[in-house]
């Protein structure tokens, strides 16, 4: 068969596919058969595109935060300029946390978002009371709102995280 007919085919095959026009298992048949079985017609391709997204956006979060990191603690800009930098990474990582359809990583996400205000708020500490004194104080309520996080939208990460720290918080606080 000319190649210019076959390419003409299998095109109007997979709009019958994309539009439901045939059932998706007589669609891949044809196209296996047009194609003889050079295309890859199953879901794999959609697989890939979707761990493609996840990676891309994992990176995206993650260069976001240690950025976040970055300007919090290894720059000397005004706090104002700082605060601009963290709301805007942190949203950013928020969008793409509330857009993300898997639950573990969305939640994984927002325990990011959630370290850099706690991150950020230390700074802030150390910075106006220029003292140690009020990190612990500071961990244990930044501790017990996780915990009110986790357990008023069921989000694990957020109890375990305020859990562990609210032990720790304690114990530095009275060691």
């Amino acid at each position: 068969m000319d190649k210019n007919r076959k390419e003409i085919i299998i095109n109007e095959i997979q709009h019958w596919k994309a539009t439901k026009l045939l059932p998706e298992h007589y669609c891949d048949f044809l196209l296996t058969l047009y194609t003889e079985g050079d295309q890859d017609v199953g879901k794999s391709n959609k697989k890939q595109t979707g761990l493609n997204q996840l990676w891309f956006t994992f990176l995206i979060v993650h260069v976001s935060f240690l950025l976040t990191i970055l300007v919090i603690y290894f720059t000397d800009f005004l706090l104002v300029m700082q605060m601009a930098f963290v709301v805007i990474l942190t949203a950013a990582i928020w969008i793409i946390a509330s857009k993300s359809t898997n639950q573990l990583v969305s939640s994984y996400y927002f325990m990011l978002i959630a370290l850099i205000f706690f991150l950020f708020s230390v700074e802030i500490a150390v910075l106006f009371f220029e003292t140690s004194y009020s990190i612990p104080y500071l961990t244990i309520i930044h501790c017990i709102a996780w915990i009110i996080i986790g357990w008023r939208f069921s989000l694990r990460i957020f109890l375990l995280a305020g859990v562990l720290g609210l032990v720790f918080a304690i114990y530095i606080l009275f060691s």
